[in-house]
């Protein structure tokens, strides 16, 4: 294929707009009723309900604590007051504020349980609870419990593990139970994490998932409310941000559940998200977990459920490349080093090495036609204007030359798996946040190194410095791969434009990424100089005679003879049109 690597662009281009352009479905906007949710700019507030079932209720503001907890991994604040998670603070992971991450707080989120019949509702947030903590093994349980002055009581405990960020949360209700479900209501400003803002918004929203249809999501790129009701039972509920989920997790279902996202201009908080949802309760129990946490496929997939899918590794075929074979040669990696613009400099070089043979067969292939190219052109001037007939004397020189004009594309065949997979697993790969190298200070992010005091469309108000050397080498490579090419026309000139659309592209994309198809450019433009070295032209023309004389008094092939009936018809076809 003489222009194999105006495909791979072509192809990675399409890839880059079919991504930004149908990335993340629409879904029929259906009402959902908000009597129940009013969000204040910063805070998020409880509206009044009905008239609770226990009289003993009234909260009383002086009696309202907050009680910390922590692990190896998070701080936990809950609040006596409705016995909900109030804060969490992921100790081990920054924020661009350089303070521990915050995904939750008392400005931001706020949850709430109610029980409901037809005539009233008990909002858990107007109880205050008893609470007491206990260390069993190697887990924290925090107990609530409330008791009303006719002995009816609820009971709700936390279990937090020594390391991890599951927490799990169970609801037991005394013996006169007579509510068949329990509302779980979740009112959240998603707070900002990252130093891309407006990447950070566009993949942040509501993702859930129910055994019958996978994974789902509202729209992330809408600027919008987007908003849906779901009558199918869901097995979680999370909100993704681009490194950080917020989920809850059910084995026995949730259900009859309704989804917003609200877009946010406020830079403080992404968007604004409510979840409504119910969940049966069996012999006065109930359980559910809660995780807050980083997006890492290697934590995800030991939770049940695909809950996995809240790293985005791609679409089916590039997911499951990245889970079998780019994830476990990262996390290899990882055992021997922790800097990471070392792990992904070997990560290029193993896969270089891999491919090396086919690489090598290509070039045989292309110097081949650089051999015939002389011959190929004299067909060409033969036949102007009429390319049908070119191509069917192109195509027997070939047969008879034994060159194949498809070797050319192996590389590309094998290697295009390989750009379109890291594509999506190094910019969500939560393991690059906050690690720096050369001059990048965050491998998650765009490696800036000048800020401009404007913003150019398309473009934007910074300049990546791997992007720029990505798309010189890009060009450098194409310089050298002209000579054994026969691409003439639009076709040649685009292989030279369209590394200037990357970089236009590629700009506020992760450094990470950039820096990885940079050092894969690098590593190709030296295996041409070093290949050109190895192949003796003389031999490959000597072979190409040997091959044309073998080939010289043989039949043509079934391939051929219909390819020139085919050639033939469409001719005809077009000499019927002419005259008509």
């Amino acid at each position: 294929m003489e222009n194999n690597k105006l495909v791979g662009y072509l192809l990675i281009l399409l890839l880059l707009i079919t991504y930004y352009t149908y990335f993340v479905p629409e879904y029929e906007k259906e009402e959902i009723n908000n009597s129940t949710e009013k969000v204040d700019e910063k805070i998020i507030k409880n509206e009044t309900f009905n008239s609770p079932v226990i009289n003993e209720n009234i909260v009383n503001s002086n009696n309202q604590k907050d009680i910390d907890v922590e692990n190896g991994d998070l701080i936990i604040t809950f609040s006596n007051q409705g016995a909900y998670i109030k804060k969490i603070v992921l100790k081990n992971h920054i924020s661009i504020k350089n303070i521990p991450v915050e995904l939750i707080n008392g400005n931001s989120s706020f949850i709430n349980y109610s029980l409901k019949r037809k005539d009233s509702i008990l909002n858990f947030s107007t109880l205050i609870f008893d609470h007491k903590i206990e260390n069993i093994n190697d887990s924290t349980f925090v107990k609530f419990s409330f008791n009303s002055t006719n002995k009816r009581k609820i009971d709700i405990t936390y279990k937090i593990p020594k390391n991890g960020f599951v927490i799990s949360n169970d609801i037991k209700l005394d013996s006169r139970n007579e509510f068949k479900f329990l509302n779980f209501y979740w009112t959240n400003n998603i707070i900002h994490h990252e130093k891309n803002y407006e990447y950070e918004k566009t993949v942040t929203s509501i993702y859930y998932y129910n055994d019958e249809n996978g994974y789902d999501y509202l729209s992330a790129a809408s600027t919008n409310t987007e908003e849906i009701e779901i009558k199918e039972p869901l097995k979680w509920i999370s909100n993704k941000q681009q490194f950080f989920s917020s989920a809850i997790i059910n084995s026995k279902d949730f259900k009859n559940t309704s989804l917003k996202t609200i877009y946010n201009e406020d830079t403080s908080y992404i968007k604004n998200s409510i979840i409504k949802t119910d969940i049966d309760i069996e012999n006065q129990n109930l359980s559910f977990s809660f995780y807050f946490g980083p997006n890492q496929y290697d934590i995800l997939k030991k939770l049940p459920y695909n809950f996995d899918r809240n790293v985005y590794l791609g679409w089916w075929g590039v997911n499951s490349f990245n889970k079998y074979i780019i994830v476990p040669i990262f996390n290899f990696l990882e055992k021997s080093t922790n800097n990471y613009g070392l792990i992904i400099f070997i990560m290029v070089i193993l896969i270089r090495i891999i491919i090396t043979p086919f690489t090598y067969k290509s070039h045989i292939s292309m110097a081949k036609m650089k051999i015939l190219n002389p011959e190929i052109n004299k067909i060409r001037e033969k036949y102007p204007g009429d390319m049908q007939k070119s191509q069917v004397e192109i195509m027997e020189l070939y047969q008879k030359t034994g060159v194949n004009p498809l070797g050319g594309c192996l590389p590309i065949l094998f290697q295009l798996p390989i750009l379109i997979s890291v594509f999506y697993f190094l910019p969500n790969s939560v393991e690059l946040r906050n690690k720096s190298f050369l001059w990048a200070e965050d491998l998650s992010s765009y490696d800036s190194i000048l800020d401009l005091p404007f913003s150019i469309p398309l473009y934007g108000d910074h300049i990546s410095l791997f992007t720029l050397l990505m798309t010189v080498s890009t060009l450098l490579i194409n310089m050298a791969n002209t000579q054994m090419q026969t691409m003439q026309g639009p076709m040649k000139i685009m292989q030279y434009v369209l590394p200037f659309m990357f970089l236009f592209i590629f700009n506020s994309f992760s450094s990470g990424l950039t820096y990885y198809y940079f050092l894969s450019n690098l590593i190709s433009y030296g295996q041409i100089y070093l290949f050109k070295t190895l192949v003796n032209e003389e031999k490959l023309k000597n072979e190409i005679d040997f091959n044309r004389k073998q080939n010289l008094n043989k039949n043509k092939s079934k391939f051929k003879l219909k390819l020139e009936e085919a050639m033939k018809a469409n001719l005809k076809n077009q000499k019927n049109l002419k005259k008509k």
